[in-house]
Order: C-alpha cells, then structure tokens, then sequence
C-alpha cells in the first residue's frame, strides 16, 4: 500500500504552499509507524527543537490535545464505574435471600435501586465506550492533518531555506567578484603621490605646489612623506 498520494486542490495561502499538487501521506503511515498521538510523541516533538511551529501546526497540536484530554478524562470515567458495578452485583447476592426467602421488603426495595444503578451504570458505559470510539476517529483523523501538516511546513521550510543558502551563495561569490575587481581598479589607480611632489616641486617650487595640492583638495595625500620629500627637493 503506499503512503503517498498527490492530494489535488487550492493552496491555502497561509500554508505558503506554491504548488496545486503536493504529497498526501494515507492512513497507512500512521499503522505502519505506529502513530497514535502525535503530539505526545517525541519522534514528532524532536522535530521542532530548532525550529518553530508553523500556526497552522500550533493550532492542530492544540485541537489533539484537546482530544487526548478528552479521551483520559472518559476512560478514567469508565474505570471508575467498573468498582461501583461490582459493588452493586455484591450487594444484590447479598440482599437475595433476604428479599426473597425473608420476604424483607427493606431488602426488595434496595434490590430495585441496585438494579436501576445498575443499569444506570450500563447504559452510561455503553455511551462512554461509543464515545470513545468516536474520539479515536477524531484522533486518527486529526494525526493523518497534523503528519501531513508537519510534512508540508517541514521539507517546504528546507526547501525554501535550501534555494535561499543558494542565492546567498550566489550573492556572496558575485560580491567577492566585485571585491576583486574593485581592489583591480584601486591598485590601477594608486599613483605615488610622493614621487609626484617631488617632480612638481622641482618643477614649480613647494609654495605653488602646496597652493595646487590646497586647491585639489590634495593635502592629506602625502602627509609627512611629502613634506620630506619636499625639503630634500628644495635641499
């Protein structure tokens, strides 16, 4: 039997899915994996130690939680009535020769409210067990939307973060390109300035070059080396 279907239909926006078909794991999955409560299930919960619950999942883990609570709650109801059932069976044998034999009416009027207790009983744990039931569908359906919930938002969420590690990878070499041929041009254009002065100094003399290097904003450029370079020139 597989454990795939490709389920056809509308994307929920919400869900950040972009495709109209997507895989649809069948019922078959939780049997073979022995799923029953997924959300107490520490296959399930490792999941998101590093990463955060998607809404969507935050609010179906709520819903089987619900579930489970409601589930604990009838079953401890049932075992509670089992002790008062046996309880009332031993009061009838007991009270049996009495009513019967004694002709106790005391006797035959707490043998009747044993029997409709009884049947009280009966009656709700039929009702407690057909509802149990029905809270076990509930939970196997609720395990097959939060498995294929978890299965969307996980391998989405890889997915999407593995195709984005490649434009940044992509983004980072086209960068250290840019670097590359940033330091090319910067080294193309680095003139030693120092050399400069000191053939303009030659040239025109220090007070017209310092009058141009004021003029071009050039002051900084050769700093002290400059100025050296300058009284050797007038040396």
């Amino acid at each position: 039997m597989r454990l795939f279907n490709r389920k056809q239909g509308s994307v929920k926006k919400a869900d950040k899915r972009n495709e109209d078909n997507y895989p649809y794991l069948e019922k078959s999955a939780l049997r073979q994996n022995n799923i029953t409560r997924l959300t107490i299930d520490e296959r399930w919960t490792k999941l998101f130690a590093s990463l955060p619950m998607s809404p969507a999942i935050e609010k179906m883990q709520n819903e089987m939680n619900e579930l489970i609570k409601k589930e604990a709650m009838l079953r401890q109801e049932q075992e509670s009535l089992e002790p008062n059932k046996r309880k009332l069976m031993q009061t009838i044998m007991d009270l049996t020769k009495d009513a019967f034999e004694e002709n106790d009416d005391q006797a035959k009027s707490e043998l009747k409210r044993c029997k409709k207790e009884i049947e009280r009983i009966n009656d709700r744990m039929e009702k407690i067990q057909e509802e149990i039931e029905r809270n076990n569908d509930e939970l196997r359906e609720a395990n097959l939307r939060l498995l294929n919930e978890t299965v969307q938002y996980v391998f989405s969420t890889l997915k999407n973060n593995k195709e984005r590690a490649e434009a940044i990878t992509r983004e980072l070499e086209s960068i250290k390109e840019r670097e590359n041929a940033l330091r090319e041009e910067l080294d193309s254009i680095n003139l030693d300035w120092t050399s400069f002065a000191v053939y303009f100094t030659e040239l025109l003399g220090s007070d017209h070059v310092k009058r141009l290097e004021s003029q071009f904003g050039l002051e900084g450029l050769i700093k002290n080396e400059t100025g050296n370079s300058r009284a050797d020139a007038q040396n």
